[in-house]
């Protein structure tokens, strides 16, 4: 490889202080040096840096790097080490999807800094539109778990006329938004005692709402029990999992404890119980009435 001016080298090998032109201010020095990319593939300068490097973390101890692997040429890639524990930085940028959903499915906590900070750095995902899509089917997901503990209340709605079964639906919806509405709150402020100060709390807020979202994967598997026949306990294990999986998304954002994660989980979890379980008793006392 050919030395050039304005970056450095050790043994053939570019140190992380070497500067490459944006391709926006150096359309020219591209065509005539094309730069090594690093981290996210894509060429940057260190007025670009910024934003990538609040993102990008080691999975393994949680560490800022500026970048996950450095590019050669297409194809050509060589993964970068943390500075700190010396491992490599994403393992999983090399690895198939299904192992990353193993390590998922096993609570691992380097899989979740994979997928909550590195991922939307090498996938250029367009953010809001997967957070709103998530929210639909985050409360979907829980009208299906509803249904599946109390199948008998819709399907005598469904023996009436249309706009009874319209105004069961919509009551059905309204107390699956206040219960979330409640385990948020709950939630975002049980945190707040742990959280750091000095961090921007609107942020930090979307931040562990968004990381709650993508960890509630579980509930993906009342879609199946609405075909199959399974015991309502088999929703409460869902809901255990679900619990444990938030649990680490809390601890992989916000960086507490385990046992805060688990005990701020467990309070926002608890709350929405209390509201579901209200509504529930109010419905079979209308019922008898």
């Amino acid at each position: 490889m050919r030395n050039e001016p304005g970056k450095s080298y050790s043994n053939g090998v570019l140190n992380s202080t070497f500067i490459v032109p944006c391709a926006a201010s150096a359309n020219e020095s591209y065509s005539q040096h094309p730069p090594v990319t690093r981290g996210n593939g894509v060429g940057f300068s260190q007025d670009c840096w910024e934003d990538l490097i609040m993102g990008l973390l080691c999975v393994n101890c949680g560490s800022p790097v500026i970048a996950l692997y450095i590019q050669y040429s297409p194809g050509n890639i060589r993964l970068t080490k943390c500075a700190k524990c010396k491992a490599v930085a994403d393992e999983y940028i090399e690895c198939e999807m299904m192992i990353l959903l193993i390590d998922l499915i096993l609570h691992k906590t380097k899989a979740y800094r994979h997928l909550f900070f590195n991922m939307p750095h090498l996938n250029k995902y367009e953010l809001q539109g997967l957070v709103w899509k998530a929210a639909f089917l985050f409360l979907l997901l829980d009208a299906c778990r509803q249904l599946v503990l109390d199948p008998s209340k819709m399907h005598s709605e469904l023996s009436r006329s249309p706009a009874s079964l319209l105004v069961a639906v919509g009551k059905l919806m309204f107390s699956i938004v206040l219960s979330n509405v409640v385990f948020f709150s709950t939630l975002l402020l049980a945190t707040k005692s742990f959280r750091n100060k000095q961090e921007t709390s609107q942020s930090r807020n979307m931040e562990i709402c968004m990381a709650v979202l993508f960890s509630s994967y579980f509930k993906i598997f009342m879609t199946v029990m609405m075909v199959w026949d399974f015991p309502s306990s088999a929703v409460f294990i869902i809901d255990v999992f679900v619990l444990s999986s938030n649990a680490v998304a809390v601890n992989v954002v916000t960086n507490a404890t385990t046992f805060k994660s688990v005990g701020v989980s467990f309070i926002g979890h608890f709350a929405k119980f209390l509201i579901d379980y209200m509504y529930f008793r109010s419905g079979l006392l209308r019922m008898h009435l």
